[in-house]
């Protein structure tokens, strides 16, 4: 009567047959190591940092570079126009009146003789601004400055009122 634990589990079919002799407990086999291959498609977080900030400072490198060239360019545009203007520039020391104009969306003036105001109201006097003045030259030096900076020309034709043709002024109005 005497049956072992052992023979009664062998006998049901939960022990295994033969076990080897000294190996109680077999050692588990240890996580690799995470490394990083070509052909994986995944990257470690510590990559995608490097990655996004060497982006980043290239980008910011490529913007200071972008914006030295503008300042560049800027610097180069003023020194030609005062050039021009110190060549070119019609000036008058006995000039006293305002002539008013549109410039970058606010109302500008440029001193004037009267003369010269007449000049500009038939185009063969303009206006260039250089550097927060402005400055009075004959139509084709304008005309130059045109050619590599638009922006410094401000437009002196005067706004055209498309409303004034639908609702004419009466001859007859005396102010």
């Amino acid at each position: 009567m005497s049956i072992s634990l052992k023979d009664q589990l062998l006998a049901l079919g939960l022990a295994p047959k033969k076990s080897k002799p000294g190996s109680g407990k077999q050692p588990k086999p240890r996580p690799k190591a995470a490394k990083p291959d070509s052909g994986n498609a995944e990257i470690s977080l510590d990559q995608a940092y490097r990655i996004r900030s060497k982006e980043e400072r290239s980008q910011k490198q490529k913007a200071i570079e972008l914006k030295r060239a503008q300042e560049r360019q800027r610097r180069e545009t003023n020194q030609k126009i005062q050039a021009m203007v110190k060549e070119y520039a019609v000036r008058d020391p006995a000039a006293e009146n305002k002539r008013n104009f549109l410039y970058k969306g606010r109302i500008r003036s440029v001193l004037a003789t009267r003369e010269q105001i007449s000049d500009i109201n038939n185009g063969s006097i303009g206006v260039v601004y250089l550097s927060g003045n402005y400055h009075l030259m004959q139509a084709d030096k304008i005309e130059e400055i045109r050619q590599f900076a638009p922006d410094h020309i401000p437009d002196l034709s005067g706004a055209e009122n498309p409303d004034e043709e639908e609702n004419p002024v009466p001859d007859d109005l005396i102010w």
